[in-house]
């Protein structure tokens, strides 16, 4: 193939492809393969012959292969040199994710199709590499292919155009990311096959530029595939003698000296061994109040005056306060009135600390009298708002009860059922609990910090969970759930939900660590330094000899990781017990019923506005297990 070229023979094999009749399946858009086949076959001719009819019976194998594993429980499927294929499309199934591997520039043309015509490809992920160079097992996990659990895989129609060596690497890498029995559907270029073994072939692709560099015997492609630690078990001959062959992932991997190399430069695990049964539901919580603040956040930022580091005000526009999030509106903001309020009077309607110093620098108020450089206010410090402190609480009142407006448009039934299910549980619960999570103390704990001002003798009664904003009743809930979890374990919830439970004894890199856990990478340094501080969790160089550093678990830090999950569970049950089983119940399914799919419902309200700093930012991939709410209650620190 040329550099920077999309395959020509790709474009080809879509043309054909328009005049079969192809496997249907009670899921799926083939009309949007269709017209990305369409739009790729434009000005291309399919002629009829011996070639047309090899790639019908290519085609019907593999989709075959396709229905049937999907039919079987499979969940990941990953096309290797995709080229213009639509499988993703036609047989598009909820909860099943795929991943197509390929030449950049054939890539990056498919995307502009698919782009231009509207098709709906969330579900899949392009993963651009150069099978000759590029570290596929590595690109795949990265884009979240979850290498403990089996996955499809297809190589259609690539394997002649690739050096043995190559056809050899990718096959290994292939091994790497998934799990025994895994299944790889493959098509080979036969020596002596009478329907491909011809010079006109040959010649003809070589003129476009991709040339056939490797023909196997049948002997030679079974021990190819066993080196690579895959064994044909399609058993029809016809089929073999088609160059079409279904092998399975085989127990152990081999050990011969390419795949050590692979294994020692790309094996790492990106995440634990995976943990059976659903979700705790202190991460479904999480997850849900983590989606609420972002799609709060992403509105205020829209709507109101504020600077950045990389987003600031017009040249000669009045001074804009920083960018904060929900959380400080949450136990500050929402609390402070024009005439002023005391420390000791904002910790009694909060019930919960506020960064004051912060809001004091980034320009929402100011104390009186100033308590000195570098000195916490007294209680009796009086917080009078700013002007612009003035403008951001005016613009923000109301801002929950539209959020909370657009999930029940976008969600239906299933945003009232969520709150009907926390009012039940919250009801249950310490009616002095704050209405939001506070900012993590010395260690990411979230029990309340000894250092807060006392509070009044009679603070004010706390309010009703019907009056309640949607925000705080998951907060309420999450918290409750973390102080229980903290007094019993003597462990943050944090660094347990989100960092322990995301590495391994072997380790994992550390730049990997904040995209699996959710978090940001400020977020996972702070949690590093209690983890590491408590000997749960070590630091060093990749013992592979990659020049990234690795975090892995120690012994200690695996027996809390194998705590956490037992104690999280056991928690949910005393609920069941103390709160009553239905509430309980009603809670997770209506929390699982917006975390679940791919993408999860949750996910379509995390956005961000094209015209501020968390466009730039991203929006996120992962929510974490619980919500690292640190100084600045938010942005950047993983909420």
């Amino acid at each position: 193939m040329d550099e920077g070229s999309a395959s020509v023979t790709a474009r080809r094999v879509a043309a054909h492809r328009l005049d079969y009749d192809r496997l249907q399946a009670p899921y799926g858009d083939p009309a949007a393969d269709d017209a990305l086949a369409r739009d790729v076959a434009a000005g291309m001719a399919a002629p009829g012959g011996r070639m047309h009819d090899y790639l019908r019976a290519r085609t019907a194998f593999f989709d075959r292969v396709v229905v049937n594993s999907v039919g079987h429980g499979i969940r990941q499927v990953v096309v290797g040199a995709a080229g213009y294929d639509g499988r993703a499309l036609r047989y598009a199934s909820r909860g099943v994710r795929w991943f197509e591997v390929d030449y950049p520039a054939t890539q990056a043309d498919k995307l502009e199709r698919i782009a231009r015509l509207r098709l709906d490809a969330a579900h899949v992920r392009f993963v651009a590499a150069d099978f000759a160079a590029d570290p596929v097992a590595e690109l795949l996990r990265a884009a979240g292919l979850d290498d403990r659990r089996p996955a499809l895989f297809l190589l259609e129609g690539v394997a002649a155009y690739l050096d043995l060596p190559v056809l050899e690497r990718v096959l290994a890498a292939f091994r790497e990311v998934t799990a025994v029995g895994a299944p790889l559907a493959i098509s080979v270029l036969l020596a002596g096959n009478s329907v491909t073994d011809r010079g006109r072939f040959r010649e003809a692709v070589a003129r476009m530029g991709e040339p056939v560099k490797s023909e196997l015997t049948a002997e030679q492609a079974h021990g190819l595939l066993a080196g690579a630690g895959w064994q044909v078990t399609e058993g029809r001959g016809q089929l073999r003698s088609a160059s079409l062959l279904l092998a399975r992932a085989t127990d152990p991997a081999p050990d011969y000296p390419e795949r050590k190399r692979l294994t020692r430069r790309h094996s790492r695990p990106a995440v634990p061994a995976p943990v059976t049964g659903p979700l705790p539901i202190s991460a479904l919580l999480s997850q849900a109040l983590v989606a609420f603040t972002i799609e709060w956040d992403n509105e205020a930022e829209h709507r109101s005056p504020h600077r950045t580091t990389n987003y600031g005000r017009p040249p000669g526009a009045p001074a804009a306060p920083w960018l904060t999030s929900l959380v400080i509106w949450a136990n500050c903001l929402r609390f402070l009135p024009d005439d002023g309020i005391t420390v000791a009077g904002l910790r009694d309607l909060a019930r919960t600390g506020t960064n004051l110093d912060g809001m004091r620098r980034w320009g929402y108020l100011t104390f009186a009298p100033s308590p000195g450089r570098g000195k916490r206010p007294a209680p009796e410090t009086v917080l009078l708002p700013t002007a612009r402190g003035r403008e951001a609480r005016e613009i923000l009142r109301g801002l929950d009860a539209e959020i909370e407006a657009r999930w029940r448009d976008r969600f239906g039934g299933e945003a009232g059922a969520l709150r009907s299910a926390l009012g039940g549980v919250v009801a249950g619960l310490d009616p002095g609990l704050p209405d939001c999570l506070p900012i993590l103390g010395h260690g990411l704990f979230s029990r309340p910090s000894a250092r807060l001002p006392a509070p009044a003798a009679q603070p004010a009664p706390p309010a009703s969970p019907d009056d309640l904003p949607l925000w705080a009743l998951l907060s309420r809930a999450l918290l409750a759930f973390a102080i229980e979890f903290e007094t019993e374990s003597g462990r943050s919830l944090a660094i347990s939900a989100n960092l322990l439970r995301v590495l391994t004894e072997a380790g994992v890199r550390r730049r990997d660590v904040p995209a699996v856990a959710g978090v940001s990478k400020e977020a996972v340094a702070m949690a590093m330094g209690a983890a590491a501080g408590n000997g749960l969790a070590a630091e060093e160089p990749d013992p592979a000899g990659g020049r990234w550093k690795v975090i892995r678990l120690t012994a200690a830090g695996a027996r809390a990781q194998r705590a956490y999950h037992d104690l999280v569970a056991a928690i949910e049950e005393r609920w069941r017990d103390r709160l009553g089983a239905d509430q309980v119940s009603a809670l997770r399914a209506a929390l699982e019923r917006l975390a679940a799919g791919d993408p999860p419902p949750l996910s379509t309200g995390l956005e961000p506005y094209p015209d501020g700093w968390r466009a730039k930012a991203g929006r996120p991939g992962v929510l974490p297990h619980y919500p690292m709410v640190l100084h600045r209650g938010g942005y950047p620190d993983g909420s």
